[in-house]
């Protein structure tokens, strides 16, 4: 029988290869579907499934009596950037490899300290800066930009990292008093809305029976990683667990080479590589800031 490690740090990193490995399922399995039916119906019924799942966990959580910080106008805009990035995400996972995209997106932390610096003044030293810029780098040798080959979608792409950072900095901004599963709850419901209202632009095909059950497992799937996530958070803390986020890139390359038959070319494997070890100097540079300044507070 498996029994899960004693130590405490082990076990946060156990549970965020997890929540890698469930985000990464989520998406094979949306990729697959998206082959046959369009973005909105899949982002709704998924969404819906979702709810439901997350809305028994709060009840079972007791957390519901929170539901009523849904309105505030944080989580509001927190829920509106997670929608866009949600329907952009979706729509450019249709069209580029998984491994890339899945690549790109681990530059969000990078673009957070980046906009943390412009908008909210914050300091950021010449080995974050340098990090930051060879991460950005990274990301262009994996969508490649160039006038023969540049599409909408790896613009989209880009344009994801940065709608990602921003809505984790406002998430930053929502008072802790609000339950993490009611922020879930209330963030399905506007994503299944949004699908909704999508559906009414690009239509809607009645599901088969495969693709139904393909997109019951998928909001099971994004249901496991936000709560391996939660997991993670109390058991550890975001730096500590950072060497284990980056397995996610593992599952997105096997994925994309078992299921779909991608191979990432050299370049985009070296882009990969610049963008997890400059995230990883990102998260312990973090770290060493966050215990220096707990030394000093104490």
């Amino acid at each position: 029988m498996f029994k899960l490690p004693e130590n405490q740090a082990l076990r946060a990193g156990l549970y965020m290869v997890l929540a890698m490995g469930s985000f990464v399922t989520n998406d094979t399995l949306i990729k697959v579907v998206g082959q046959s039916l369009p973005v909105g119906e899949i982002i709704m019924v998924r969404g819906f499934m979702a709810f439901l799942l997350i809305g028994a966990i709060c009840v079972q959580q007791g957390a519901l009596s929170g539901i009523t910080h849904l309105s505030s106008r944080v989580v509001f805009a927190r829920n509106s950037l997670d929608l866009l990035s949600t329907i952009s995400f979706v729509t450019a996972l249709m069209h580029m490899q998984i491994a890339n995209l899945t690549a790109v997106m681990q530059a969000v932390p990078l673009a957070v300290a980046l906009l943390s610096m412009i908008f909210l003044r914050e300091r950021v030293g010449a080995g974050r800066m340098t990090a930051i810029i060879l991460g950005f780098i990274g990301v262009l040798m994996i969508v490649k930009p160039s006038v023969s080959t540049f599409n909408v979608y790896e613009a989209l792409a880009l344009v994801i990292v940065f709608g990602v950072a921003l809505r984790d900095i406002v998430t930053k901004r929502i008072p802790a008093r609000i339950p993490t599963f009611v922020i879930a709850l209330g963030n399905a419901g506007f994503v299944t809305i949004g699908g909704a209202v999508l559906c009414l632009f690009q239509g809607m095909q009645w599901p088969e029976l495969w693709q139904f059950g393909l997109l019951a497992l998928a909001a099971i799937f994004l249901s496991s990683g936000y709560l391996f996530m939660v997991a993670t958070l109390r058991l550890g803390d975001l730096s500590g667990t950072a060497p284990f986020r980056y397995s996610i890139m593992v599952f997105a390359i096997v994925s994309g080479i078992v299921v779909f038959h991608e191979f990432p070319d050299w370049v985009s494997m070296l882009g990969m590589v610049l963008i997890v070890g400059t995230g990883l100097f990102a998260a312990h540079r973090e770290a060493r800031l966050s215990d220096s300044a707990r030394r000093q507070a104490a």
